[in-house]
Formats: structure tokens, sequence, C-alpha cells
């Protein structure tokens, strides 16, 4: 009895001519063979949509929905498919769809075919862009270009997709995704060219450790909310840093980046104290040591003294940010954006009416700033 492989060949062989003329030139591009059988167990498409696909099916196999779903992780509603359906007389036949129109198909589908994708819409395509730039007869800039140069780019692009995040901007944050993806890729790429790793190594390395911390997920062990998940976290990095013969007398504070924005540190600092049981059983002793802190900034004798409140009372409003679940550099970002949407309001009446910022009276720029805060409502 032949394999699955050697069933999906015969399907194709016995059913392309009907196909090579819907989508002429699709064979050239070589084709992906997939058994349906595979993505009963997949939670995302283990192939690549920037080349052609046949997926075959059998009758108690995958449920088209569910296949449908799964093939709108990766396709757009509209692409274009093909399905081989059993028809009443036991022929097949071919039936041009999209993707969203699958599970509308009448008849038994015995398989699905789905032409080539966009140029660089995998993983490796875009790989092989990337290295292209990178090649001797690529761009200068990006040829020029090392971990250490990179730098500024990674932070700056990171930013741009947080800032994206707080508008709630998707369309934004698609284009600032990609940019941190380029970022990862030109790293990957200048690794790879040194001869100290590669994407497949970073994948690897991530998705092992994504496994492995997650053993309520991929292994047998059971946990009752998210807390016990950062708790089993925790453990099981011990065990890996042991494992790999890492400094054991590093303190559980080491890790995180100095390079952190301060209010983002505090808080990462803060949580990971409070994993093991050095924070606070409720939320009043919480503010309590927020007005603590603020009468000491009353209180303070000397500039420094006071300086060195002022920071303390920081990171206590960071803890109280931290115990309603709030990320404090998040909150403090969306703050500032509607600081300056209130400011250019009052700017821009200052232009409308010829009068100047500085000549107004703070009485009056303060019923222009409420009546910014009444427009956002």
């Amino acid at each position: 009895m032949p394999n699955k492989t050697q069933q999906i060949v015969n399907l194709l062989a016995e059913n392309s001519s009907e196909l090579e003329k819907l989508f002429p030139g699709e064979f050239d591009k070589g084709i992906q063979l997939i058994s349906g059988s595979i993505l009963t167990r997949s939670h995302f498409l283990p192939f690549s949509p920037e080349f052609p696909v046949l997926i075959e099916l059998q009758p108690e196999g995958l449920d088209i929905q569910q296949l449908k779903n799964l093939l709108l992780l990766n396709y757009s509603v509209e692409t274009r498919a093909c399905v081989l359906q059993e028809l009443d007389n036991l022929n097949i036949a071919w039936i041009l769809t999209t993707i969203s129109e699958i599970n509308l198909i009448d008849h038994p589908i015995r398989a699905i075919f789905i032409p080539a994708g966009n140029s660089g819409s995998s993983l490796e395509g875009f790989m092989d862009i990337i290295a292209r730039l990178r090649a001797p007869d690529g761009c200068p800039w990006d040829r020029k270009q090392t971990h250490a140069s990179l730098r500024p780019y990674l932070l700056e692009e990171t930013y741009e997709a947080l800032d994206a995040l707080d508008r709630g901007d998707l369309v934004d944050l698609k284009e600032e995704l990609g940019d941190i993806l380029l970022q990862i890729a030109l790293h990957a790429q200048i690794a790879s060219e040194n001869g100290d790793f590669t994407i497949t190594e970073v994948l690897a390395a991530i998705s092992n450790k994504i496994v492995s911390r997650h053993p309520h997920v991929f292994g047998d062990v059971s946990v009752r909310d998210d807390r016990d998940v950062v708790k089993n976290w925790e453990k099981l990095k011990e065990i890996e840093r042991a494992e790999n013969g890492r400094d054991q007398s590093k303190g559980l504070l080491d890790g995180i980046p100095t390079t952190l924005p301060a209010l983002s540190q505090a808080q990462v600092i803060q949580d990971r104290a409070a994993r093991v049981g050095f924070d606070w059983p409720e939320i009043a002793p919480v503010v309590d040591k927020v007005m603590e802190e603020l009468q000491e900034v009353k209180n303070a004798s000397t500039e420094k003294e006071r300086a060195g409140e002022l920071g303390d009372l920081l990171f206590a409003v960071v803890n109280l940010i931290r115990w309603y679940r709030v990320d404090a550099e998040s909150a403090l970002r969306q703050t500032n954006q509607k600081f300056r949407r209130r400011f250019a309001y009052l700017e821009e009446h200052s232009k409308s009416t010829g009068k100047d910022l500085p000549k107004m009276t703070l009485e009056e720029m303060d019923a222009l700033w409420e009546e910014a805060k009444r427009l956002e409502e």
C-alpha cells in the first residue's frame, strides 16, 4: 500500500492537467505536498505560503472549517484556491474558489491546491532578501552594518511599535513589527556570516525554551492560574542555569537590563522580587507606602535628600501600578500623549485668536484645558 507521500503524488499526477490550465506556470516553482492528517495536529501552517501547495484530504480526516481557520492564519480571505471534489457520479473535478469559501463546497473534498503567494511572504523568503542585501553585490549601507551599528535602530523600532500599540493603530503596528523583524533578521545574518549562530538556531533555541517552560501545555504538569505559571517559570530557569553551568552566584535581579527605561526597570525589579514572596500581602500597605514616601519628600531638608525621596516615591508609585496590573511605562506614555493633545489644543486656540500663550493668564489656559478634556470625552 503506498505511503501518504506517494498517495499525494499520485493524486497530483492524475489530476494535474486542469490545474495547469487554471494556474499556468505554478508547477515551475515547485510544489509542497501536505497530508491533511498533519494539519489535524497543527496550530499554525507547517508549510510556506511562498510556494504552491497541494493538501490531500481523507473523507474522515480534517474538518473543513478547521482547515479554513488554519489557512487564514497565513492567507487572506481573498486568496484563490482550487478544490478537488467528489461528485455524485463518483467522478472528481476541480472547482475554483477562495479560501474563505472552501467550507461552502457541497461535495466531499479530496484535495485543495493553493498557488504561490507573494515573494518574501515566508521567513525563508525574507531571509533570502536579507542575505541578498548583505551579499558582495548587495546594498553598500546594509553590507557595512554591524551588531553595534544596528543597536540604535533596534531600540528605535521597538519604541515605534510601542507607540503604535498605545495609539491602537493596527496598520502602523503591522508595519512596525516588520521593521523589528528586519532588525532581528539583520543581526541573525551578520552572526551567520561571522560563524556565530544562524536564524535557524535562534528559532530552535526560543522554541525549545518556550516548550520546556510550558510543561502545563506541552507536558503533564497542572497549574491553577497564571501565578503558578510564573512560579514554575522561575524554577525552570534555575534548573536551566544549573544545567548550562551558568554562574549560580548571580542574583534574581542580575539579569534585568540596566538599559531598560527607569519605570520599566522598576516594575521588572518588583515583579522579580514578588515571585519569591518579597511583596505586600494586600494593596492597602502599598497605598500607605506611597503616602509615606510623599510625606518624606515634603519633609526633606536638602535638595539631595529630596531627590532621593522623589526616587523612592516614584518607586512606590510603580509598585502601586504593578498591584493594579498596569504597565507603568505604557501608562505614563499614554498620559504624555494625552498632555500633548491637550496642550496642542491650547496652541491652536492661541493661533486662531492671535493671542500668544505667554500672554494668557493661567485661568484662561486652564479654561481651554478643561475644554480640551470635554472634547476628548
